[in-house]
């Protein structure tokens, strides 16, 4: 049942509250141990967290082991692929990074690709398959963007969104959001290649001068998309190559705890 509007209005001024307090509710000994980044990414979800609760506050909502879906008017065939994909993929990726959450995470299941976007506050013409945003996972229904000719239950399993944003969560909470966004996008991308096969930008040719770590740090979303997600891709994938999976991990966790890592070193 929705929320009435006084509800709603008194969730909106918690959330302004929430972010006018963060300096104060977040101690200076984690700003000094993990930097400003790391110490305030956790209270920055919780307040992202808050938001995507107020935008989907009117869904149903299934529980499975290890998630909570939420979802709009989405039929069962749909619900128990997204669940069964969504369990196999994190059990992988529970391995891979030796990493395990407390709570059930929560996905989100859209017919309104609109809405999605609202409520993750994506800008744009083009929608996404699936994002990572307030600690959930938000996903447009499968049905809207799977060509009627293709195998919905194959393609959503193995060339899906879900094991991408799970990885982004994992990266995310381990890291704490201290890294820039091409990492993080290599890493997901990396993760799909290592555990469904799937690899990005095959045979695009890309200028490592203009797409060189420093220019993707610093103009990501400046850059072609798709050449900076390749980019990106080649730049974990090649570390990894050279140093393992495990190395790849260990730094991510360096880099939660706050301690310095150049990630100049990655090349592809």
């Amino acid at each position: 049942m929705p929320l009435q509007g006084r509800t709603k209005k008194n969730i909106l001024i918690a959330i302004v509250l929430f972010i006018l307090t963060l300096a104060i509710y977040v101690p200076l000994k984690y700003i000094s141990e993990y930097g400003a980044v790391a110490a305030f990414r956790p209270s920055i979800r919780t307040v992202e967290s808050g938001f995507v609760s107020y935008k989907t506050s009117n869904f149903s909502q299934v529980e499975s082991n290890n998630f909570v879906v939420k979802y709009e008017d989405v039929d069962e065939e749909v619900m128990n692929l997204v669940v069964k994909t969504a369990e196999d993929k994190y059990s992988r990726l529970v391995d891979i990074f030796n990493y395990k959450f407390n709570d059930k995470i929560e996905i989100i299941v859209y017919n309104d690709v609109n809405k999605m976007m609202s409520t993750t506050m994506l800008r744009g013409n083009r929608a996404p398959m699936g994002v990572y945003f307030g600690n959930s996972i938000h996903i447009y229904n499968p049905i809207y963007w799977i060509n009627e000719d293709e195998d919905m239950h194959k393609v959503f399993y193995y060339e899906g969104p879900v094991l991408h944003e799970l990885a982004h969560k994992f990266t995310d909470h381990i890291g704490r959001g201290n890294f820039p966004t091409w990492f993080t996008e290599g890493v997901s991308l990396y993760l799909e290649y290592m555990v469904d096969g799937y690899e990005w930008g095959v045979g695009l040719e890309v200028d490592e001068r203009v797409y060189s770590i420093e220019n993707l740090t610093n103009n990501f979303y400046a850059l072609d998309v798709h050449t900076a997600y390749t980019q990106s891709f080649r730049f974990v994938r090649g570390y990894v190559e050279r140093n393992g999976i495990e190395s790849l991990i260990e730094l991510i966790d360096e880099i939660g705890k706050g301690n310095k890592v150049d990630l100049k070193n990655f090349k592809s």
